[in-house]
């Protein structure tokens, strides 16, 4: 009986990760953004949405991210991952944890002018003035584009 149970444990967690929603990597150049639909070709402004299911959304702009995000109710577990616009790799990092800057000088593919960075300190030698603050998610949605 024990060696049922420890099997039956086994398989459930083996299930429970195999189910996990994953980050899917973009194919820069190739796939399409799931917002506006333009090709996704550069790293340093990308982002992704992952369902809980496991579904994954690309998108080449912060702000087409937002906007999909407000267009459509996120199911409790959705994921959100940016691109580190100070690493040269552009690895993706959470988007709930990063910080943001929002300047005329970002030149992002739909005119957001948002990037994102995965600590506070990388962010800073990248701001336009003593005053510009660093966003939060929380603060995203009250952007323009």
């Amino acid at each position: 009986m024990k060696h049922k149970t420890l099997i039956f444990v086994i398989s459930f967690f083996a299930l429970q990760m195999a189910c996990r929603p994953e980050f899917e990597p973009i194919d820069f150049g190739h796939d399409a953004c799931a917002h506006c639909k333009m090709t996704i070709m550069d790293k340093r402004y990308a982002a992704e949405l992952i369902t809980p299911k496991g579904k994954a959304y690309k998108f080449d702009d912060i702000v087409c991210l937002l906007q999909y995000n407000a267009a459509n109710t996120p199911a409790n577990g959705t994921r959100f991952l940016v691109t580190d616009y100070s690493d040269s790799s552009h690895p993706f990092t959470d988007a709930q944890k990063a910080v943001y800057l929002h300047s005329e000088s970002f030149k992002t593919p739909m005119n957001g002018r948002c990037a994102a960075f995965n600590e506070e300190k990388k962010a800073i030698p990248h701001k336009d003035n003593l005053e510009q603050r660093l966003l939060k998610w929380e603060d995203l949605p009250q952007l323009k584009p």
